[in-house]
């Protein structure tokens, strides 16, 4: 019975060294990956502003009243932020306008028959990965246009403001190829090495 093949000169050294080789190569690889995707992450969180918005309670009325206080305060977005050309800007612009998407919440509460009162603001939200129709974006910390309707006890509701890809017929998108790359593709598997990395330095 024949032994295993061997190559001309090929000795058990030989084969250490090899896939010792092999094996700091793929480290190295798998690193730099794993780094450029903590980085692409950062930069989608770094980049985003977010619309979170909290119902008053789970029950069929509140949830209605969260759907559309989201599509007033959407279409006050629309106009707000059609000509911000960077998240600095659109910050600047919501932070001025704060009253006037608060008062444009009140207004449909009020014409829904609501005594609920809404608060409007801007601030760090923490968000798990989420899933829209045609994009992810990571898990983590964004900045937020937060409004909370009533107690603030019911499901969340949430999107992305800027870039505009919650707004209809919006061909918005990131900067960086690399950004694009990881929000309009379809990496779950990515998505979950995120949110896992994340979670482990919060703990």
């Amino acid at each position: 019975m024949k032994g295993p093949y061997r190559f001309p000169g090929w000795r058990r050294v030989d084969a250490f060294r090899f896939f010792l080789v092999l094996g700091t190569a793929l480290v190295l690889f798998l690193g730099i990956a794993f780094t450029q995707l903590l980085a692409n992450a950062a930069g989608v969180r770094q980049d985003t502003l977010r619309l979170h918005i909290l119902a008053n309670s789970d029950s069929p009325a509140d949830q209605l009243l969260k759907f559309q206080v989201r599509d007033a305060v959407l279409a006050q977005a629309e106009e707000l932020l059609a000509g911000a050309q960077n998240l600095d800007q659109a910050l600047t612009l919501t932070e001025r306008a704060l009253p006037r998407l608060q008062a444009a919440a009140h207004r449909t509460l009020a014409r829904a028959g609501s005594s609920q009162k809404a608060v409007v603001t801007l601030e760090r939200c923490r968000f798990a990965t989420t899933r829209y129709e045609g994009f992810t974006l990571p898990a983590g910390e964004y900045l937020a246009l937060k409004i909370t309707l009533g107690r603030g006890q019911g499901h969340n509701w949430f999107c992305c403001l800027y870039p505009a890809l919650c707004l209809e017929a919006s061909g918005a998108g990131y900067d960086t190829p690399g950004e694009n790359e990881l929000v309009f593709g379809d990496y779950l598997l990515r998505f979950a090495v995120i949110e896992w990395w994340e979670d482990l330095w919060r703990e």
